[in-house]
């Protein structure tokens, strides 16, 4: 349907039409009662969704380029642990 960034403006919409309206009806006045412990953890978990649209909206196509040649490195080194054990699995 979406893709690219028109997918980061979607969801961030969508982020923050939950934050609008679940604002209002969240309970945070309790001095830490579980409602407000969960309002705070929910308005918290929603700003983090937040951010990271924002972050990606704003990022640049280097920066994406290193962060896709980080995330190859990280992949590759986990499959050589994962056949280095294999392998001692395999031998011992």
């Amino acid at each position: 349907m979406f893709s690219g960034k028109g997918r980061h403006v979607l969801y961030l919409l969508i982020a923050l039409a939950m934050l609008v309206y679940a604002l209002p009806r969240l309970e945070l006045s309790a001095p830490w009662s579980l409602m407000s412990v969960f309002g705070l953890v929910w308005i918290l978990f929603a700003l983090v969704i937040v951010t990271a649209h924002v972050n990606a909206l704003v990022m640049n196509d280097e920066k994406r380029r290193e962060l896709a040649r980080i995330k190859k490195a990280k992949a590759l080194l986990w499959e050589q642990k994962l056949l280095q054990k294999a392998t001692r699995k395999a031998r011992g």
